[in-house]
């Protein structure tokens, strides 16, 4: 017998299984399974005399449906055991049959864990589940932002997701309440570190855990961050197969080694907060990270280079921060150490040009004014604003008296910056002479801050041809995400059905 035709034929009585057997009434549940059972009969009812009595109601209706030869031609080619809690014995009918027993218990606890299923399609995930073969994994990441309404959002190779079990196919069927395994691993690990997710499908290479790997989850992150006005942090990894299970990790919940570098842990000193993004904005924030990344990409390996730089100190200080950018709650980092980390990030960006490291803080305070400024006003607003935060930077390096900075403009500058950046070293990429090259970008800012014609030209128009694709920050408002909304199944559990 094929292995298709055999696995349809396990598929097709197992749904008459379900199919009957939901169709029965407690009542008729209980007559049958005293017919069973030789025609005791007792008056007496608990959960464990019910339980028992469904179990054998199922059994009984798995063997009518599957007998020796159709359960044998059941144990097709190929098979794979993923029932280690519970092993059949090999090249054993009655083991076959105690194997489909199991994926009829697991299909009934998915249709009693989510309305969103039929009955075909709890079938054929529970097959797959219990001895399928493997699927290709996921990498799923921990954050502190999700989606009010969509399951996922395309950002540019990942997805920003919630953690929606009765919405979201992708999902790991551990997620549901009664199915085999690490139960609860996923869903505590969110309510520490983030109600939201970003995945990405993996290849056949592991994932790498040092500090020399790829540097891949720094780009959506940053995006994130950029599109809100919240900030947006990463925590642990975990690898899914999709729609199946959660894999067990070797080494825990392990932290990914960008995560390490902004100053994330996995014992953080205070709750980190959770936002989630109203569904009239997800469309706009979801462009804008497209518009981004897709001019990161665009980068070569050296402009890649100075935005991972600059990224870097920028999600430390968003990191740490958080809210208190904004007064809202006292913050670890000291005020001055964080106008510290923005204006590096602004030098990782705007630095060099011909005349070096001489009067750096004149020069940042010019290129980033010329670089971002709407107007004359708002051009003097960003050169007084990274004024004030290269001063306390210079009080605090240099061991003086501190000096008050605005962290929250400080920072919306750098934010600003990051933006405008991405899409005018890709424009200097295309130019020649002076203002391509190494220095090509700062070299064009230092000439456009006297020419009226070069501004207009090489600085205005990227801007607005890459804020006509969609790279305008959108910023919108967000709600707090409080665990009572965590969105894990749909109607909730049937006594019936969870055998």
């Amino acid at each position: 017998m094929k292995t298709t035709t055999a696995r349809q034929e396990l598929v097709d009585a197992l749904e008459r299984v379900v199919r009957r057997f939901r169709g029965m009434t407690a009542q008729e549940i209980k007559g049958l399974s005293q017919q069973l059972a030789g025609g005791t009969r007792t008056r007496r009812s608990n959960l464990l005399l019910d339980a028992l009595a469904r179990g054998r109601v199922l059994e009984h209706l798995v063997q009518a449906e599957l007998p020796d030869a159709a359960a044998s031609a059941a144990a097709v080619a190929g098979y794979e055991d993923r029932t280690p809690w519970r092993p059949r014995r090999p090249n054993s009918p009655a083991g076959d049959r105690s194997l489909a027993l199991q994926i009829a218990h697991a299909c009934l606890k998915i249709l009693a864990s989510s309305d969103r299923f039929s009955i075909p399609e709890a079938v054929e995930r529970a097959v797959g589940y219990v001895c399928g073969p493997q699927l290709a994994d996921w990498e799923y990441v921990c954050v502190n932002v999700t989606l009010e309404g969509a399951p996922s959002a395309d950002i540019g190779g990942w997805q920003l997701a919630a953690f929606d079990y009765a919405g979201d196919p992708l999902l790991p069927l551990t997620g549901a309440p009664g199915v085999a395994g690490d139960l609860l691993a996923p869903r505590a690990l969110h309510e520490m570190h983030g109600f939201g997710l970003l995945r990405r499908p993996l290849t056949d290479d592991p994932v790498p855990v040092d500090d020399d790997r790829q540097r891949v989850l720094v780009w959506p992150v940053l995006a994130l961050n950029l599109a809100l006005a919240v900030p947006v942090v990463a925590g642990p990894r975990y690898l899914v197969e999709p729609g199946r299970h959660v894999l067990d990790p070797h080494l825990g919940w392990p932290v990914p080694s960008e995560v390490s570098r902004w100053g994330y842990t996995l014992a953080p000193q205070r709750q980190w907060p959770s936002y989630v993004i109203d569904r009239r904005q997800e469309t706009d924030v979801a462009a804008f990270c497209r518009a981004f990344l897709a001019g990161v990409t665009g980068l070569d390996a050296r402009y890649q280079d100075q935005l991972a730089r600059a990224a870097d100190y920028f999600l430390l200080v968003n990191c740490h921060l958080g809210d208190s950018l904004s007064g809202a709650a006292a913050s670890p980092l000291h005020p001055s150490e964080a106008a510290l980390k923005l204006t590096m990030a602004l030098e990782s960006l705007l630095g060099g040009g011909d005349s070096g490291h001489t009067d750096l803080s004149r020069k940042m305070q010019q290129r980033a004014a010329v670089l971002v400024g709407a107007d004359d006003e708002d051009r003097l607003q960003v050169r007084d604003t990274v004024r004030t935060g290269y001063a306390a930077r210079s009080a605090y390096t240099h061991g003086g008296k501190d000096k008050a900075s605005d962290l929250q403009a400080l920072r919306s500058v750098v934010c600003r910056v990051l933006v405008q950046w991405v899409a005018q070293a890709a424009h200097c990429s295309r130019l020649s002479g002076r203002h391509s090259g190494k220095d090509g970008l700062v070299n064009l800012l230092d000439d456009a801050l006297l020419s009226h014609g070069l501004h207009q030209e090489h600085i205005v128009g990227p801007r607005e041809a890459f804020r006509a694709a969609g790279g305008t920050p959108p910023l919108p408002s967000v709600a707090a995400w409080t665990p009572d909304r965590f969105r894990l199944a749909g109607p909730g559990l049937s006594p019936v059905d969870l055998v």
